[in-house]
């Protein structure tokens, strides 16, 4: 390969780099501020620790929970995301999002060449990892996990692949950032254990054998203590490890916590992956660790529980797939053999490619999502009460608002000096409220009593749901507004 196609072809890294940028750019990024008004809550939240100059430890957000004391454990990606919307509106929240999606989307390419697969493998294993983390792009702290969970696992790999102790000294730092990033911190608890138990149980990943479990112990503790270090203190594992087992309503209600619905489309790309690991042990080549074995076994349970963690599954399990493909290649035909020879092939050029050039492709995607195609980045007037909001000064918004679950945070974010009834924070509000809520919405028959307990004086809801067909059969009810997505009613 001459020098000049040296510097201008781009590897396999780059290509799926700039792959997942444009995807969740322009295919994500249009539609990403649309799922639910969680986005808009984390960064209304960050931007009030930073107007506050610290963590709020009671809630300032509702009026039917004012004052109750709440752990805002993700408080440092909310206020990153609010830094980006200060910085750039909600192209930038877009961007930050997207950059962190790019980076879970490397990491499942960098642990499969880690682990030994070549690189054609590794970029197929790569994009379908893309796929199955873009059904849950959004602007949420959770986007941070799935950076942090990718960071973590190649340098647990790489410290297993190459016996230095030293390739793990980033993970307590990490761990520290993390836990006060997200609940998810518990993932990176999860692969270290993982990787001691493998250490110990001598799986073939590790060329130290079991001498790797002593600095993976030691790196384990340290990264214990670094959870510790938050606003909350040891209230965050109280609170995360009582979220994971969670409320069996509130999880009942939550799509997002509710298992893989296989009549949609990602499921099937799920199948695919969740299928291909026992398929290839099933041909006698692949001699499976106790690592890899359960890693798969674990994440491929995690991700049939609930839908939430599919990207979880593709981002850990797919290297593994990579490497027991290529082991059943390596123990093929002739023509497998062939196959797999030519990937080695490309795979050395690949390594020989200096991609810096391709850095302006990356440049060249966000400034064009910041500048001429920041207008994508919205919230959808068709899903969220743009148009009631923008008529909002001319319209008496005083008093407590009862307001439907997921434009909650859009209200927050929109106009902060209103009170919400509740949003997506539902662990928060608790399962009581939760039910009267949709008691409310729905309504039950206790539709008025619960209005009355929490002295609404008035209603955003969509104009479909059935409180609104009896307010307008109330005496004691008018309408205020109406528009095709939301409908407010005000007490007489």
């Amino acid at each position: 390969m001459t020098s000049p196609r040296r510097w201008l072809l781009p590897s396999y890294g780059t290509i799926l780099a700039l792959v997942a940028l444009g995807l969740a750019l322009f295919v994500g990024g249009p539609g990403m501020f649309d799922e639910d008004g969680d986005g808009a809550r984390h960064i209304r939240i960050g931007h009030e620790i930073l107007e506050f100059g610290g963590v709020p430890e009671v809630d300032v957000n509702s009026h039917t929970r004012p004052g109750e004391p709440i752990v805002l454990h993700e408080w440092l990606s909310e206020v990153t995301l609010a830094a980006a919307d200060g910085a750039a509106g909600l192209p930038g929240v877009a961007v930050l999002a997207s950059l962190l999606f790019v980076v879970g989307v490397l990491g499942v390419y960098r642990t499969a060449d880690e682990l030994g697969a070549p690189r054609p493998l590794a970029l197929a294993v790569g994009l379908l990892g893309m796929l199955l983390e873009a059904v849950h792009l959004l602007p949420r702290p959770h986007v941070f996990t799935t950076a942090f969970a990718a960071v973590f696992l190649i340098l647990l790999v790489r410290f297993a692949r190459s016996g230095k102790a030293w390739t793990l000294a980033p993970l307590p730092i990490l761990m520290l950032v993390w836990s006060n990033t997200h609940g998810g911190f518990l993932l990176g608890v999860t692969l270290l254990i993982a990787f001691l138990i493998g250490a110990l149980l001598e799986s073939s990943e590790f060329s130290l054998g079991r001498r790797a479990a002593r600095p993976l112990a030691i790196v384990l503790v340290l990264c214990l203590l670094g959870t510790l270090l938050t606003p909350a203190g040891t209230r965050l594992w109280t609170y995360t490890t009582g979220h994971l087992g969670g409320d069996d309503f509130l999880l009942a209600v939550t799509e997002e916590f509710q298992s893989v619905n296989f009549h949609q489309g990602y499921a099937k790309l799920f199948l695919i992956a969740l299928f291909a690991g026992p398929a290839l042990w099933m041909t006698g080549r692949v001699r499976v660790t106790w690592l890899g074995a359960g890693l798969y076994l674990f994440f491929a349970a995690s991700a049939l529980y609930s839908a939430r963690n599919v990207a979880l599954f593709g981002l850990i399990v797919l290297p593994w797939t990579a490497t027991w493909a290529t082991r059943a290649l390596e123990g093929g035909g002739e023509r497998a053999k062939q196959a797999l020879a030519r990937m080695r092939e490309v795979d050395r050029g690949d390594r020989k490619l200096r991609p810096w050039l391709w850095g302006l492709g990356w440049l060249g995607l966000v400034l064009y999502a910041l500048g001429p195609g920041a207008e994508r980045y919205q919230f959808d007037a068709d899903r969220f009460p743009v148009e009631a909001v923008a008529h909002f000064d001319d319209i008496d918004t005083s008093g407590p608002v009862f307001n439907q679950l997921y434009w909650g945070g859009y209200l927050l974010y929109e106009r902060p000096d209103i009170p919400v009834f509740i949003d997506g924070q539902t662990d928060f509000y608790g399962e009581d409220l939760a039910r009267e809520y949709i008691a409310a919405l729905q309504g039950q028959p206790e539709w008025k009593e619960v209005l009355d307990k929490y002295d609404v004086q008035w209603t955003l809801t969509g104009p479909r749901s059935p409180l609104v067909q009896l307010l307008e059969l109330s005496p004691d009810w008018y309408l205020e507004y109406r528009d095709s997505t939301a409908v407010i009613f005000r007490r007489k």
